[in-house]
């Protein structure tokens, strides 16, 4: 059985009757979206990571075996400059090709979710 003293209590230590906090409920909701967009283009970033490097290596293994060839030895050999010229050439129009993917990638839907926090 409840005592009427505890009743007393319970009812003067309650907290006030009141109606939900939408504005906190809407911020948390917006947090969680954010989050989620994040975590996707987290996800995103990782596999564009992994394809960039295996193209990566797949360029270098074909430069390694294109040198196993002893004209491209000899010619190497000959004009070091015109080669390592042709190198930083091909390494920049990696990464240009690179780059343009990377910022075609839809950030849209993380700076969407981060306005409305």
């Amino acid at each position: 059985m409840s005592d009427p003293f505890d009743d007393f209590l319970g009812k003067a230590l309650a907290p006030p009757e009141r109606d939900p906090d939408r504005a906190f409920v809407a911020r948390v909701h917006a947090r969680v979206l954010l989050h989620e967009a994040i975590r996707a283009q987290r996800q995103s970033a990782l596999q564009r990571l992994s394809l960039q490097l295996i193209a990566l290596l797949a360029v270098v293994a074909a430069f390694i075996l294109l040198s196993q060839s002893p004209d491209v030895a000899a010619f190497v050999a000959e004009s070091p400059a015109i080669v390592l010229t042709a190198l930083i050439a091909l390494f920049s129009m990696l990464i240009a090709v690179f780059a343009s993917r990377a910022g075609s990638s839809s950030d849209s839907a993380a700076m969407s979710a981060f306005s409305r926090v």
